[in-house]
């Protein structure tokens, strides 16, 4: 079936179509709307995320004269969904708890008094931890944006949402903070997007950009591992290596309070590997031939340029001990690999954005915008569909 037969046509009368699920994406254009930076809505990644997101997806599209010009991804959030880095309760209950500006008027004037009325809540750009946001071609206006938006606002407010989300949107998106606070939005600090160009000079120029004391600690952690013999080398995403990688996902996400299980981790490592090919790899610690920990890096090429993305990771803490694995599994290590193939940028994403600044990354800010939806149904409860 063609994409065009099986596209069905939102309401409203506009031309913004839905897709039926992400394998309609290739055939639709979608591809043609994402930037370098757009990885995590690239349709192969879209298509993991719906097997993975454990709820419902839809995949808006703006067409001009028949031609797509942008296009929208959206994710049912409600309690039941793990994806708690994303879901607008639980950022915003983390804010609080961290005391961003503005969380505390966010609390009162959208969530009214309780992060957990925000749901359910329809979350669009994507669930993805940095740049959510709609995606714009060349040719895109911001009325075809604002189309999509307003689509998705209405999709909410049929199924019965509390709350539209968009969870991180970048700062360095100014028209859609302006398009979103016109519309009546309103936000908190959800994350810093951290991000690292790689110096033409490899990991040698690296290092010697790093300050006198930073070098020295980097030399020091590097010699600690080799002395504790572990090795880190980057390395394709094999079936042998997955049931221990979904043992350290597991652990990882278990230890920063998201529910896990070895099992889940595995599947969906192995989904990633049948899907991403050869552009999934993984930086892997061994120790006395024992996996210890992993970070896994994902490769876009589009528009021309070779950029990699940071995406899960794991460690067997009790193995780790007081070792310093982090920055050698996560950074160091895929930094030499990336320089050495010719990388343009190592995407370093969320969390731990001090680190990251100290090590040469530039970060932006991102903000999560809530819009409050009236209640739906005679008896002002809302319905769930």
């Amino acid at each position: 079936m063609s994409a065009d037969a099986a596209v069905q046509r939102a309401g409203g009368g506009t031309d913004v179509v839905r897709l039926p699920d992400a394998a309609a994406l290739p055939g639709a254009g979608w591809s043609d709307l994402t930037g370098s930076e757009d990885f995590f809505q690239s349709p192969r990644w879209l298509a993991v995320q719906e097997r993975n997101s454990g709820t419902s997806m839809d995949f808006l599209v703006r067409r001009r004269a028949g031609t797509p010009v942008a296009a929208l991804v959206t994710a049912w959030a409600d309690d039941s969904v793990p994806w708690l880095l994303a879901r607008p309760d639980a950022m915003l209950a983390r804010a609080l708890e961290e005391g961003a500006p503005e969380a505390p008027s966010r609390l009162a004037d959208v969530a009214q008094g309780d992060p957990a009325s925000l749901l359910p809540s329809l979350v669009c750009g994507g669930r993805h931890l940095g740049r959510t946001r709609p995606l714009a071609g060349p040719d895109a206006l911001s009325s075809d944006v604002e189309a999509l938006v307003t689509e998705a606002e209405r999709l909410a407010a049929d199924r019965g949402a509390a709350s539209v989300c968009f969870p991180h949107v970048d700062e360095r998106d100014t028209g859609l903070v302006e398009l979103l606070r016109r519309r009546g939005y309103r936000s908190h600090p959800s994350a810093h997007y951290a991000w690292l160009p790689i110096p033409p000079g490899g990991w040698d120029q690296f290092l010697a950009e790093m300050s006198k004391h930073r070098r020295r600690r980097v030399r020091l952690e590097r010699r600690a591992l080799a002395e504790a013999k572990v090795e880190v080398r980057i390395e394709p995403l094999t079936p042998d290596l997955v049931p221990r990688l979904g043992e350290l996902d597991c652990n990882l996400l278990r230890k920063y309070g998201n529910p896990a299980s070895p099992e889940h981790s595995a599947g969906l490592l192995s989904w990633i590997a049948e899907v991403m090919g050869d552009d999934v790899m993984v930086s892997v610690a061994r120790k006395d031939g024992d996996v210890i920990g992993f970070g896994m890096v994902l490769r876009s090429r589009a528009r021309g340029r070779e950029e990699w993305f940071g995406h899960r990771a794991g460690f067997d803490y009790d193995a780790q001990g007081r070792l310093p694995l982090y920055y050698d599994v996560l950074y160091y290590r895929v930094l030499e690999a990336a320089a050495r193939e010719g990388v343009t940028v190592l995407h370093a994403g969320i969390g731990s954005v001090e680190a990251k600044l100290a090590r040469g990354c530039l970060a932006s800010q991102e903000h999560s915008f809530l819009l409050r939806l009236p209640a739906s149904g005679t008896d002002g409860e809302r319905t769930v569909r």
